[in-house]
């Protein structure tokens, strides 16, 4: 952390899913009952030993994003911090089901199989299509489950089924799965947003700090401006 940074808190993402969401505090809070506040938000359930913070909402009324932008002011309220990290470590990393490992070892199977001519092709290929079309379905549910739609490249499964029965069934099955799994094979680094904390009067917001690289120069300039506009005043 750097030296005009001191004072500077996280509030991590742990978990997010459509009405949950778990998040860690790196300061302690004395209880729950500020973020139950918020609009929106059904139930919140604190765990001080480990310092994490459990909420239920209703994501009609209030989108995640926003949810965690309030409960982060609600959170620099609470602790009296002057600028905010708010990182997201719930999707970061590696992340592959067993379907999907399956799928990829029937079609190197089925590849191989047909490299070399044999005559059992005929049948690894249905085994390679039907396993990679499962795995496809079956990642396109768990997305739709856990963020309410699927991504583009699960549409590469109409590619796949145009190809069955014909030569090209070992290609598709290949380019349906890299398509669908290829992006998860990289493990991604935790996103990561600065937020200045601003107080007016019992009211604390947060303005998000656009440029990563100068945000804390940033946030010192606004403290350093708003004391002196108080010193004026004054």
């Amino acid at each position: 952390m750097k030296p005009h940074e001191c004072g500077a808190l996280h509030f991590e993402i742990l978990h997010a899913i459509p009405g949950r969401l778990r998040v860690h505090l790196e300061k302690p809070v004395a209880s729950e009952r500020a973020f139950a506040e918020i609009d929106g938000v059904r139930r919140c359930r604190y765990n001080p030993r480990i310092q994490t913070l459990l909420c239920e909402y209703d994501p009609e009324r209030v989108s995640e994003d926003r949810l965690i932008q309030r409960m982060g002011a609600v959170y620099a309220g609470e602790v009296g911090t002057e600028l905010l990290h708010v990182r997201r470590t719930e999707a970061s990393g590696f992340s592959m089901s067993p379907t999907g490992i399956l799928s990829l070892a029937l079609i190197g199977v089925d590849g191989a199989l047909n490299l070399a001519g044999s005559s059992l092709a005929g049948v690894s290929k249905w085994f390679s299509t039907g396993a990679t079309l499962a795995a496809v379905i079956e990642h396109a549910h768990q997305e739709l489950e856990t963020k309410g739609t699927f991504d583009p490249e699960v549409m590469s499964v109409v590619y796949l089924i145009n190809s069955i029965g014909k030569t090209n069934s070992v290609q598709a099955s290949l380019v349906a799965w890299a398509a669908t799994f290829g992006r998860h094979l990289i493990p991604r680094a935790p996103r990561e947003q600065v937020y200045l904390v601003r107080r007016e009067g019992r009211r604390t917001t947060l303005i998000p700090v656009h440029n990563r690289r100068d945000g804390a120069d940033f946030a010192g300039a606004m403290l350093r401006r708003g004391t002196e506009m108080l010193a004026r005043a004054r």
